[in-house]
């Protein structure tokens, strides 16, 4: 399969960031935009899960005084903290092998090249979670997917070389959660992929995208975001991702879009 590689960053606007891959991942499904790699990053952000509250999973006092950007994404999953030692990825793909209807093949096959990936830089890896990375018991990549009729997004966040200390500052992470894990602090549950394996922002990439082509058989070519796909981007951003009750309530937003953007 051929998709498109984007590197494409709004690094102080997480929404718009959600808008357009909302905006790609509607497009594809329409046939009117091709399958796409999306290579992306954060200046300094939280991002949560569709299904969470701001002010539960977010210390809005260290966020304001540190100006940390929030944002809501239309996936399950929990609040990741975002900034340039953090590598984000997005594979907006049509459905292959079943996956859309079935969770746990579609994120078995999302998570494998991972490791792949990892292998071939001699770095040992594994996924104990369904959706999850670790190295030396520590975590370094979460991930949370959206499944349609006729497709799949799925979207990561990997600790390359991130401010862990702020990460803990602003995450708020139940006490019950980590005693599950067997640890105390956040700073002990996550780590970064520099500290623990000694590899790189751009060395991580390459090996990323070399693990998806030789496991999922994606090849890749390098391209812009059309204006269909801008224009779209910029009505999810207005109507849904920048309105405060989708981004600090359990408010869905069911948005309307109109014809003319999709045709």
């Amino acid at each position: 399969m051929r998709l498109r590689l984007l590197e494409l960053e709004f690094l102080d606007n997480p929404r718009m960031s959600l808008a357009v891959e909302e905006a790609i991942f509607r497009l594809m499904l329409l046939g009117k935009s091709p399958p796409t790699f999306w290579f992306w990053r954060h200046r300094n952000a939280v991002i949560i899960g569709k299904f969470q509250i701001a002010e539960e999973e977010i210390n809005m006092e260290i966020a304001n005084q540190y100006n940390v950007q929030i944002a809501k994404r239309d996936t399950g999953g929990g609040a990741v903290y975002q900034d340039l030692g953090n590598l984000i990825y997005s594979v907006i793909v049509p459905d292959y092998h079943g996956v859309s209807n079935d969770v746990v093949k579609m994120y078995e096959l999302m998570i494998n090249p991972v490791l792949l990936a990892f292998k071939k830089l001699g770095v040992k890896a594994e996924s104990p979670g369904l959706n999850d990375v670790e190295i030396n018991g520590k975590k370094v990549l979460g991930s949370a997917a959206g499944l349609r009729e006729g497709g799949v997004l799925f979207h990561a966040t990997m600790l390359i070389r991130s401010n862990l200390e702020m990460l803990a500052k602003v995450l708020k992470v139940p006490r019950t959660k980590l005693q599950d894990k067997g640890v105390t602090q956040v700073s002990h549950r996550v780590g970064n992929v520099y500290d623990l394996a000694g590899k790189d922002m751009d060395e991580v990439k390459r090996a990323l995208l070399n693990g998806y082509s030789e496991y999922l058989n994606f090849e890749f070519y390098k391209d812009e975001l059309t204006e269909r796909e801008y224009k779209l981007a910029e009505y999810l951003y207005n109507n849904k991702y920048n309105r405060p009750e989708w981004v600090f309530s359990r408010e869905f937003i069911r948005v309307e879009i109109p014809n003319e953007l999709l045709e």
